[in-house]
């Protein structure tokens, strides 16, 4: 990492304790990718289960990104998705549910960026058909059954919530309770808290934006076996809380607010890519996913802010007429928040990611990518543009 700013950190000695506070997605990943890695690993979730909140929806889809331009989004996206598929697919056949996703055409301009995507894209990965793309080998993930798998095989403590991380004279981190209680001592910590991070002292410069998004249950009409996408997304009959049902979703809104509401359900069949004849809404579910600014994930070493804004104050001036130092973090303190509405499909290799980049082994993104989802970044584009 030739930028001194997202220099890569020193490794955690192999066998080491970490902690991982937060247990959607993003955790749960990196726990399983840590433990593979061979270092002792404890999960804490305030919920009293795992993959609740934004990641406890009753099917996950895999929706792929597509691009036409080469950009850091495309390139993290398609490796992410492709990594995906196969992480999932080895866990097991009631934890992935391969049906195939099509992407439909909103309206004439969108068929024509289709037809313009479908040759840059290997046919093993998608196709075009009249008016959609297809990706055959797309699916949806059943947070219930993933979630069973690691609750059982792991050290986890749920129903505790951790307001305060301190580092010890040893470079030890110290992990407390709102009432001052230690719940344990480690020697490293990765914060997957999503919109949570900016709750610590060490990560309050981390700002993500808080979107609220709610699916719909509805009465299942739609009998074919295949996720379709355009405006929202349907997916086949899948068991909900409701019962059986395609689940329509998701909005997209900015007010943070957890309450289910009428005007949400009926956004979601608007825009729904199937005409039902006549649609009962069963059900529903809302949560907060966190976004970053540019809609790629915080994942990597964390920055101390302080040091940053001192040691790279003159950066405006361009990096040419001097040198700079390396990177000042925060010892073996690692975040992985802001997936957005892709997180089943990134959380997969952002997990492999933290695990090379924990263990001091060859990551699985080229440099670009790396910066790119560094969660230094905005702090170093502020300071650019100063």
């Amino acid at each position: 990492m030739r930028k001194p700013w997202f220099k890569i950190p020193d490794a955690v000695p192999s066998g080491s304790h970490i902690a991982i506070i937060g247990g959607g997605i993003g955790g749960v990943t990196a726990l399983d990718h840590l433990l593979k890695a061979g270092y002792k690993v404890t999960l804490i979730e305030k919920s009293d289960y795992l993959l609740s909140a934004a990641s406890g929806n009753p099917a996950a889809i895999l929706d792929p990104y597509i691009s036409l331009g080469e950009t850091n989004e495309k390139s993290f996206y398609l490796k992410a998705y492709q990594y995906a598929l196969q992480y999932y697919k080895n866990l097991g056949e009631d934890i992935f549910i391969p049906c195939g996703l099509s992407k439909i055409a909103k309206n004439e301009q969108e068929l024509n960026r289709f037809k313009k995507l479908a040759p840059q894209y290997s046919n093993d990965l998608m196709s075009i058909d009249k008016d959609k793309l297809i990706f055959p080998k797309s699916g949806y993930v059943i947070p219930k059954h993933l979630s069973a798998r690691f609750e059982e095989s792991a050290n986890i403590l749920l129903n505790t919530a951790v307001t305060e991380i301190n580092l010890n004279d040893d470079n030890s981190w110290s992990l407390f309770t709102s009432d001052k209680i230690q719940i344990l001592k480690v020697d490293a910590v990765i914060l997957s808290n999503s919109y949570n991070v900016e709750n610590l002292k060490q990560t309050e410069h981390l700002k993500l934006d808080k979107v609220a998004g709610q699916i719909s249950y509805i009465s299942p009409e739609y009998s074919d076996n295949s996720i379709l996408c355009s405006n929202t997304y349907l997916t086949p009959k899948v068991m909900t809380p409701a019962g059986e049902a395609n689940i329509c979703g998701a909005t997209f809104e900015k007010n943070g607010t957890l309450d289910i509401t009428d005007a949400a359900h009926n956004k979601n069949l608007e825009n729904a890519p199937y005409r039902f004849s006549n649609p009962d809404i069963l059900g529903g579910r809302r949560a907060i996913r966190a976004i970053s600014h540019d809609h790629l994930p915080l994942c990597g070493p964390v920055a101390d802010y302080k040091k940053y804004l001192s040691g790279y104050d003159t950066l405006h001036h361009g990096p040419g007429h001097k040198s700079f130092a390396d990177a000042s973090y925060h010892p073996n303190l690692f975040v992985c928040a802001g997936l957005g509405a892709r997180g089943f499909l990134s959380a997969p290799i952002l997990g492999k990611y933290l695990a090379s980049m924990v263990g001091g082994n060859e990551l699985p993104f080229e440099e670009k990518i790396c910066h790119a989802i560094h969660p230094a970044r905005f702090i170093i584009r502020n300071l650019s543009k100063k």
